[in-house]
């Protein structure tokens, strides 16, 4: 016989599959024909666009903030909002962000420095480094050199793999004559405001050796 525990915890069981279920087919819906909010242009190198001083600036402001994973010393709420919200990636869907290592965020931290890029974009093609590759990589989008607010997606490993990277950053310079260049990031580790070590919204120096792919977005890829 079926205690009431048992029924309790079979019912969790099956509202955690539903959820599980609703994410999956929000997913897939998300995979359905992205490319056609990116105009394939293989014209010229993109520009840069009078966005990117807002971009680096909304960047910088969330490091300010001291966002942190949860239970460290900083403030982890922002990340939900960074996934959830439609001023980032819009997944509405998602759980909040309550534990290290549930949701891949720096992508939606992108998003939430990308606000004004169109919506659709955001939700579609900002969660990772493949989704980026696959809209961006065949247009001119893909630069060959670094520039401030530039979406640079790095190696985060020595062996190079997979081809579309890793990780999704934002630079904050050119590189220097050794060829580092400064970053701000979210779902990595680095230096916070207080100048010490953590893991959340960081600064840190990348090396041009570590660098996969440079994205710089176009003005149509913007809500004006």
């Amino acid at each position: 016989m079926t205690t009431k525990a048992g029924l309790i915890k079979k019912i969790e069981g099956l509202e955690h599959q539903v959820r599980r279920l609703k994410r999956d087919v929000n997913h897939a819906q998300l995979d359905l024909n992205p490319l056609q909010y990116v105009d394939r242009c293989f014209d010229h190198e993109s520009k840069q666009t009078h966005h990117i001083r807002e971009v680096v600036q909304r960047a910088c402001d969330q490091w300010e903030k001291n966002v942190t994973e949860p239970e460290q010393d900083g403030h982890s709420a922002p990340i939900t909002l960074y996934i959830k919200s439609r001023e980032g990636l819009g997944w509405s869907w998602e759980d909040d962000y309550t534990k290290n290592g549930q949701f891949a965020w720096c992508g939606a931290f992108a998003a939430w420095c990308y606000t004004k890029v169109i919506f659709n974009i955001r939700q579609k093609i900002f969660p990772s480094c493949y989704r980026m590759y696959n809209a961006w990589g065949g247009t001119s989008r893909k630069v060959s050199e670094i520039q401030k607010g530039d979406i640079v997606v790095v190696y985060t490993s020595d062996q190079k793999t997979p081809s579309y990277g890793n990780h999704i950053t934002i630079a904050l310079s050119t590189p220097n004559d050794e060829g580092y260049f400064d970053t701000v990031e979210g779902n990595a580790v680095g230096m916070g405001p207080n100048l010490d070590i953590r893991e959340g919204v960081i600064k840190r120096k990348r090396s041009i050796f570590n660098v996969a792919h440079i994205y710089r977005l176009r003005d149509e890829d913007f809500d004006e």
